[in-house]
């Protein structure tokens, strides 16, 4: 008898580091071009709210880029929503600050 081998995908949820939210992305596969949107989950929203997040940055090595948001904007600007399994926190990207690293 087979034993299966389900391996859990490990979500990248980001880091809390005093007042900034980071997370490391490829924005090529965590942004929704055609939205025009990235997201957040409930958890991380929360978070924002307790660790009283002036900053979130979304920080692509591989382009050299970090895209900054301001998380009252994030919240007036973003809606909930469901693509995939679980809802989340949708935003524009278009409300960034884009910049290099």
């Amino acid at each position: 008898m087979k034993k299966s081998h389900s391996k859990k995908q490990k979500i990248n949820k980001g880091k809390f580091n005093g007042d900034i939210y980071a997370k490391y992305v490829d924005l090529s596969k965590a942004v929704l071009w055609k939205d025009r949107e990235l997201s957040v989950p409930r958890l991380v929203l929360m978070g924002m709210n307790a660790y009283n997040t002036q900053e979130m940055r979304f920080i692509d090595i591989k382009k050299g880029e970090m895209w900054v948001f301001n998380p009252p904007e994030v919240i007036a600007k973003g809606h909930w929503k469901v693509v995939g399994q679980e809802e989340q926190w949708y935003f524009p990207i278009d409300i960034a600050e884009k910049r290099k690293l």
